[in-house]
């Protein structure tokens, strides 16, 4: 994993974000809309299904866009591989473990469209032990965008779980 600064980072979203080839005034209906928000939420939704399964393998597969950026207090981590994946991920779900975490679920708070390619996904996360009891409860929002493969993760940021992206039609 490499770091980068956050000028690179936006940037690069930026480009990603504006430079697309649907992203160019296009206007969606209500359906076409809904339709997008439920696809992005599932793949976030699969995302976390994959965590409680311990399925390091598949996350580093199947969910993220590569490179694919966390943006964190520390800035910007950059994984560029489906190895730099599955050594992030194997790792952080063996770091859980050993805190005695059981699972982790999202609670989407708003979806923001922004074309038919690519949405930000809201909410939180709260990570629990077997028992029941509450390890933490943070905010997360993802990026996504759709590729060949369907929808990928792009970037996330942990923020407070008050702080949620919306973008509500001016």
């Amino acid at each position: 994993m490499k770091q980068r600064s956050h000028a690179t980072f936006f940037a690069s979203l930026f480009l990603i974000l504006t430079f697309s080839k649907s992203a160019f005034g296009q206007e969606l209906t209500a359906a076409e809309r809904a339709l997008i928000e439920a696809e992005a939420q599932r793949h976030v939704e699969y995302y976390y299904n994959l965590y409680y399964e311990r399925n390091p393998q598949a996350l580093s597969t199947e969910i993220f866009a590569l490179p694919w950026y966390i943006a964190g207090g520390n800035g910007i981590t950059v994984n560029s591989t489906e190895e730099e994946n599955l050594e992030y991920f194997s790792s952080a779900i063996q770091g859980l473990l050993e805190q005695g975490w059981d699972k982790s679920t999202f609670r989407t708070k708003n979806v923001c469209v922004l074309s038919a390619g690519s949405a930000i996904v809201s909410g939180t996360n709260t990570r629990s032990r077997a028992d029941g009891s509450i390890m933490s409860v943070g905010g997360v929002s993802y990026i996504l965008g759709t590729t060949e493969g369907g929808w990928r993760i792009i970037s996330f940021s942990g923020h407070s779980p008050d702080n949620v992206i919306r973008c509500d039609p001016e």
